[in-house]
């Protein structure tokens, strides 16, 4: 009788030799999803662990099944260099002035007259500069 480990007929891949953790990296959570176990990954880690999948011949699609996104998702990321990307900073509140509740500026969803007079007043203001600018 012949006994193997589980998961012996699969190859196991490991995403480097000795380091565990590179800045915002954990190569532990990475290693899990290359080799397709659940783990929490960041969105640099995603990129990474689908760019090492890709580099070792794993297609796009089994790629993307193993770090949870779309196969366009990964085709994006390959197409741009496989750079991980970068959450958009909020914009500025509007600022209308005299608001006496929530936080400084325009509060998106509210109701109150001061508030929608201020949007309104931001909105046309916006529409000036983008017709000027043209």
């Amino acid at each position: 009788m012949i006994a193997t480990r589980p998961g012996a007929a699969t190859v196991y891949m490991y995403p480097s030799t000795t380091a565990t953790f590179n800045g915002d990296l954990d190569y532990i959570a990475i290693e899990h999803a290359m080799n397709g176990e659940p783990a929490e990954l960041t969105p640099a880690e995603r990129v990474e662990a689908a760019r090492q999948l890709v580099a070792r011949g794993i297609c796009l699609a089994e790629a993307a099944l193993r770090v949870g996104c779309a196969r366009e998702t990964v085709a994006g990321w390959q197409n741009n260099g496989w750079v991980a990307p970068v959450a958009a900073p909020d914009p500025d509140p509007i600022n209308i002035g005299g608001a006496t509740h929530g936080r400084p500026g325009y509060s998106k969803g509210c109701r109150c007259r001061v508030c929608r007079d201020g949007a309104s007043a931001a909105q046309r203001e916006r529409r000036a500069k983008l017709k000027a600018a043209a």
